[in-house]
């Protein structure tokens, strides 16, 4: 398990993004920031990174990504399902966007008696073009580590999801 941000895999998919004119746009529950923080650090990223809407909390979600109440109710913030509605909310609210990146997951225990997945399970969306692709991963270690971990998945999996369209 890395315990460190795997720079040439973030440059690698950064510098693609920027190579093609590729904007970059992502919607953060569990990462809170840290996945937007971590684009800062690459290079090429003021060619293509447009930023990050953090949406941490349920009411921000809701009130600013249009995620339904129902969404959260049945399936709970850290799902499939609301990571999916957060990638549309996003391409609604941003649309000046090419690449779109949404995360949420549990980088410790929830809280919520109807969250009954594991701590570190991460899910996180892809949208290009209309196409989707859905990812579920299962990290181990502390919070720090899961958030690590997850930054990392998202670089080498939007590098090589990517590439198919370009």
């Amino acid at each position: 398990m890395k315990r460190k941000i795997d720079e040439p895999a973030m440059h690698r998919c950064g510098e693609y993004l920027a190579e093609r004119g590729l904007k970059l746009m992502c919607a953060e529950s569990m990462t809170a920031g840290f996945l937007s923080s971590t684009w800062a650090l690459e290079v090429c990223s003021g060619n293509y990174y447009l930023g990050s809407i953090v949406c941490y909390d349920d009411s921000i979600k809701k009130n600013l990504l249009g995620i339904p109440q129902s969404i959260l109710d049945a399936h709970t913030a850290e799902s499939i399902e609301t990571t999916l509605a957060l990638v549309e909310g996003l391409e609604k609210l941003v649309a000046d966007a090419d690449v779109y990146v949404a995360v949420t997951g549990l980088a410790f225990d929830s809280p919520n008696p109807n969250q009954h997945r594991p701590v570190g399970t991460v899910y996180y969306v892809f949208s290009y073009r209309g196409k989707r692709k859905v990812f579920e991963k299962h990290f181990e270690g502390n919070a720090g580590a899961i958030l690590i971990q997850t930054c990392n998945s998202i670089y080498a999996d939007l590098y090589k999801w990517i590439q198919q369209f370009n």
